[in-house]
C-alpha cells in the first residue's frame, strides 16, 4: 500500500459500502427483535435480500435504480416486521438476556477487530491501490455490469444479462452488481473503487461476522468460540482469499460471505429442542433466501447442502422420539419426498451442460490429501489449521451433541463434494453431485471452508482448555486460564502465529495481489502499463454517447468499467450482433462499404482501442477487424500510450 493518501481519500467509500450492506439489514433486524451476534451477523444477508428483491421490483414499475426503492422496501419491511412480532412472534425469554460482561464484550471485539484487521491488511495490500482492478477473466463482466446499472438504471438479476446476452439470458446474480452500484452512486466513485470497496467490506467484516455466527450456533456462546471462530475465518485460503484470485467469483464470494447466517438459521429453524419459536426463525429464512440467491445460487445450493446433516439429525431425533408405527410411517414417507425433492433440485438447479466442463484436478488420493491437510486446491499444507479441524472432530466424537454432530456432519459433506469434484474419475458422479457448481474445484474448496472454520474453531476451545487443565493439575490450584481477558488475548494471539506464518496464506496474498498487478507503472496480468493509462485517460478523449471497439482479449473490454464509455463488447464470450462482428472481423480491409457503414450506425461504433499486448489466454478470435490500425486510412489517431492507442473512425463521414 504505497499510496497512503489514496487509500486516506479512499476511507469515504468505505463508510458508505459499510452502509449501504448495514443499515437496512439493522433497521429490519431490529424490526425482527434480532440482537447481539444475530443483529451483527445478519444485518449484512437482510440488507442483501433487501436490495435483491428492491432491485426487482424497481425493475417491473420502471424505477430509476438508487437508494430510494431500497429505503422505501425497508420502510415497508420493518413495520411488516412489527406486526409480526406484535401478533405472531415472540419476545425473546428473559433468561437469554444475559447483562453486560467485560469479559464477553472483549471477546466480541477480538473476534470482530482482529479478522477486521488481517484479512483488511491482506487483501487492502493485495489491492495495492484502492482504484486499481482485478484483471481476471470474470471481472470483464462483473466491473462492467456495475456500470451497466449505472447507466440502465436496472439491477435486476433478469435484466443485467442482458448487457452480453440480450433476450438470452433471463436470469444472472445481480447481487454484486445491484450494491456495487449503490455505492458508486451514493460515494460518488468510480466503479474499480466501488468493487474494491465492496471487496473489502466482505472479507474482513461480513464474512468474520458470519461465520462466528455458525460457530455460536453450533457450539454455543463461549468467548473461547467467538475469538477462535473470528481469528480462523483468515485462516484457510480457501475463503475468502481464494474467490478473489481464481475467476474472480464476486458473486459466490458475496453470497458465501453471506451463507454461514444462512446456515446458522436454518439449523436453529429446525433444531427440535430450542428457546425461540420455530416460527421466527423460518420467518428469517425466508428472508435470508433471496439475498444469498441474488447473490450467486450456488451460494443457496451451498446453504442447502451443508444444512443436509440437520435435517438427518431432525429425522433421527423424531425417529427415536416417537416410535408408534404411525408416526414412524410418516416420518418415513417424509423423509423420502425429502430426498426426492434434493434429486430433484440437483437435477434442474444447475447451469447448462455446455457450462459443466471443468475437468477433476487431480487423484482421488491427492484430493482427499487436500482435505486432511487443508490444503485445497492445491494451496500449501496449513498444518496448524488442519490440526485444529481434527481436534474439533475428536472433541466432537468424545463428547457427542445434537449440535456437534451436525457441525461433524457438515464437514463430511463438505468434504465429500470437494473430494468428488477434484479427484474424481466418474464423470456421472461429478455431474450429479457437483454439477450445480460448475464441476468446478476452487468453488467447492470455498464451500469446504465454511464447514472447515466451526471445527478448527471447537478443536482450538478444546486445546485451550486441555492446556487450561494441565496447568490446573500442575499448579494445584485453581487458575483462571482461558478466562481472564489477558488470557483470551494470549489466546488469540496463539492463534495467529500459527495460523498467519504459513506459506498458505502468504501463497493466497500473492495471488491476489497477482490478478492486481503492481501498480499503474508495472502493468499486470492482461493489461500493460500504457494500455492502463489510456483506459484511465479515455472520459477525455470519447464523448459519453459512443461506443468503442476493440479486441476484447486484449483487455479493451475494460474501457467501460474503468472509464463508463460503452464498449461494442463488455465482455469476452457474448452474443454478438451481425453488425457487431462485421466490425470486429471485417473494418480494417473493409472500413468504407455501405455494409459497414450500416454496422458502425447501428452500433454507435465511433472509437477503437488497439492493444499491442495481444490476448491473455487462446480464443477463437474473430477479431482482426480492430487490430493493427496503424497504417489504416479508415481512422485517426486521437490518444497514444506504449503499446495502446485510441482511433477515431474517420470512414462513412466521420470527421477528423
Amino acid at each position: 500500500m504505497a499510496n497512503l493518501d489514496a487509500w486516506v481519500a479512499f476511507i469515504p467509500t468505505l463508510l458508505v459500502t459499510v452502509a449501504v450492506l448495514a443499515v437496512p439489514g439493522l433497521a429490519l433486524g431490529f424490526a425482527l427483535r434480532l440482537r447481539g451476534w444475530w443483529l451483527a451477523a445478519g444485518a449484512a444477508p437482510l440488507s442483501v435480500s433487501l436490495i435483491a428483491v428492491a432491485s426487482i421490483l424497481a425493475d417491473w414499475v420502471s424505477v430509476q435504480w438508487s437508494v430510494a426503492p431500497v429505503a422505501a422496501l425497508t420502510a415497508v419491511a420493518v413495520v411488516a416486521a412489527w406486526a409480526w412480532q406484535r401478533w405472531v412472534g415472540v419476545r425473546m425469554p428473559a433468561a437469554t438476556r444475559r447483562p453486560m460482561n467485560g469479559k464477553r464484550v472483549v471477546a466480541d471485539v477480538i473476534a470482530i477487530a482482529l479478522p477486521l484487521l488481517i484479512i483488511g491488511l491482506i487483501v487492502a495490500k493485495g489491492i495495492g491501490e484502492p482504484t486499481l482492478i482485478a484483471q481476471r477473466y470474470d471481472n470483464f463482466f462483473h466491473l462492467n455490469a456495475i456500470q451497466y446499472v449505472l447507466d440502465t438504471g436496472s439491477a435486476s438479476p433478469f435484466w443485467v444479462g442482458s448487457m452480453t446476452a440480450p433476450g438470452n439470458l433471463l436470469f444472472y446474480p445481480s447481487g454484486w452488481h445491484a450494491v456495487g452500484s449503490l455505492i458508486a452512486q451514493v460515494a460518488q466513485s468510480g466503479v474499480p473503487a466501488a468493487s474494491n470497496a465492496l471487496v473489502l467490506v466482505v472479507a474482513a467484516a461480513i464474512w468474520p461476522l458470519s461465520i462466528v455466527a455458525l460457530a455460536r450456533t453450533l457450539f454455543g456462546s463461549s468467548r473461547l468460540i467467538t475469538v477462535a471462530a473470528g481469528v480462523l475465518a483468515a485462516a484457510t485460503p480457501a475463503f475468502p482469499y481464494l474467490p478473489l484470485h481464481y475467476g474472480t467469483l464476486y458473486p459466490l464470494f458475496l453470497g458465501l460471505a453471506l451463507a454461514p447466517v444462512g446456515i446458522a438459521t436454518v439449523v436453529e429453524a429446525m433444531r427440535p429442542h430450542g428457546g425461540t419459536r420455530r416460527q421466527d426463525r423460518v420467518l428469517l429464512v425466508i428472508l435470508l433466501a433471496p439475498g444469498i440467491a441474488v447473490a450467486h445460487p450456488g451460494a443457496l445450493l451451498a446453504v442447502m447442502a451443508l444444512s443436509v446433516p440437520a435435517l438427518v439429525a431432525l429425522i433421527w431425533w423424531l425417529w427415536r422420539r416417537f416410535r408408534t408405527p404411525r408416526h414412524r410411517s410418516t416420518i418415513a414417507a417424509g423423509s423420502v419426498l425429502l430426498a426426492g425433492a434434493g434429486v430433484l433440485v440437483l437435477h434442474f438447479v444447475r447451469p447448462p451442460g455446455s457450462e459443466i466442463y471443468w475437468p477433476a484436478t487431480g487423484s482421488l488420493a491427492t484430493a482427499i490429501g487436500e482435505v486432511l491437510t487443508a490444503a485445497v486446491f492445491g494451496y500449501p499444507v496449513a498444518l496448524a489449521f488442519a490440526v485444529l479441524i481434527v481436534l474439533g472432530i475428536v472433541r466432537a466424537a468424545r463428547r457427542p451433541t445434537y449440535m456437534g454432530s451436525i457441525a461433524v456432519g457438515m464437514a463430511v459433506v463438505g468434504s465429500i463434494l470437494y473430494v468428488v469434484v477434484a479427484g474424481s474419475a466418474n464423470q456421472t458422479l461429478r455431474t450429479w453431485l457437483t454439477g450445480p457448481w460448475y464441476n468446478n474445484p476452487p468453488r467447492l474448496a470455498s464451500i469446504w471452508a465454511l464447514a472447515a472454520v466451526p471445527l478448527a474453531a471447537l478443536g482450538a476451545m478444546a486445546l485451550a482448555r486441555w492446556i487450561k487443565r494441565r496447568i490446573h493439575r500442575a499448579a494445584g490450584r485453581s487458575l483462571e486460564v482461558g478466562h481472564g481477558i489477558p488470557a483470551l488475548l494470549v489466546f488469540a494471539l496463539v492463534l495467529i502465529a500459527a495460523t498467519q506464518t504459513n506459506a498458505a496464506i502468504k501463497q493466497a496474498a500473492a495471488d491476489i495481489h497477482y490478478v492486481y498487478g503492481d501498480g499503474r507503472d508495472a502493468g499486470g496480468p492482461i493489461l500493460s502499463p500504457g494500455e492502463y493509462h489510456l483506459l484511465e485517460e479515455l472520459d477525455e478523449y470519447v464523448p459519453a454517447d459512443a461506443v468503442i471497439a476493440g479486441d476484447p482479449w486484449t483487455g479493451t473490454s475494460f474501457a467501460y468499467g474503468m472509464a463508463g464509455r460503452k464498449v461494442l463488447m463488455p465482455h469476452l464470450l457474448m452474443d454478438e450482433s451481425r453488425w457487431a462482428d462485421i466490425i470486429n472481423s471485417d473494418f480494417a480491409a473493409d472500413g468504407d462499404s455501405p455494409e459497414m457503414c450500416k454496422a458502425l450506425k447501428q452500433t454507435g461504433v465511433e472509437y477503437i482501442l488497439d492493444f499491442d499486448g495481444g490476448p491473455f489466454m487462446e480464443n477463437e478470435g474473430g477479431f482482426e477487424g480492430v487490430e493493427n490500425l496503424r497504417r489504416s486510412s479508415y481512422v485517426a489517431l486521437v490518444a497514444e500510450e506504449p503499446g495502446a492507442r485510441l482511433y477515431k473512425v474517420t470512414s462513412c463521414g466521420g470527421k477528423r
